[in-house]
C-alpha cells in the first residue's frame, strides 16, 4: 500500500527519497488512510508478542481484516474507500490481495 500511495504521490510532486517518505508517510493528508492499517499491524504485533493466541484472537483479527479489505458496497470514505479504489488500478495489489484472501479463506 505504501508503495501505491508513494506512486500517486510522486506523479504529482516528484520522485521521494526514503527519509522523505517516512515524513509523508507519518505527516502528509495524502498519505493518512494509511494509519488505520497500520495500527491494525501493530496491534496484531503486540498481540503476537503476549500469550498464545486464543480462536477468539484470531476470530478478532480476521473480522478486523476483512472489514477493512471488502467492507460492503457502502464505503464512502476512510481506508476501504481508498483501497478499493486503489485495487482497480494498481495489478500489483490485486496480486497481494489474492495472497490475503488466501491466508483469510484458510482461518
Amino acid at each position: 500500500m505504501v508503495q501505491v500511495v508513494r506512486r500517486e504521490y510522486e506523479r504529482q510532486w516528484g520522485a521521494v527519497a526514503p527519509g522523505q517518505l517516512l515524513q509523508l508517510l507519518t505527516r502528509h493528508r495524502d498519505f493518512d488512510w494509511l494509519h488505520d492499517l497500520s495500527e491494525m499491524m501493530v496491534e496484531i504485533h503486540e498481540m503476537l508478542d503476549h500469550d498464545p493466541l486464543t480462536s477468539e484472537d484470531v476470530r478478532a483479527v480476521y473480522e478486523a481484516v476483512e472489514k477493512m479489505l471488502a467492507p460492503g458496497e457502502s464505503v464512502t470514505s476512510g481506508f476501504s474507500a481508498r483501497y478499493l479504489a486503489a485495487l482497480q488500478n494498481d495489478p500489483a495489489l490485486v496480486i497481494a490481495h489474492t495472497g490475503v484472501r488466501r491466508i483469510l479463506d484458510a482461518l
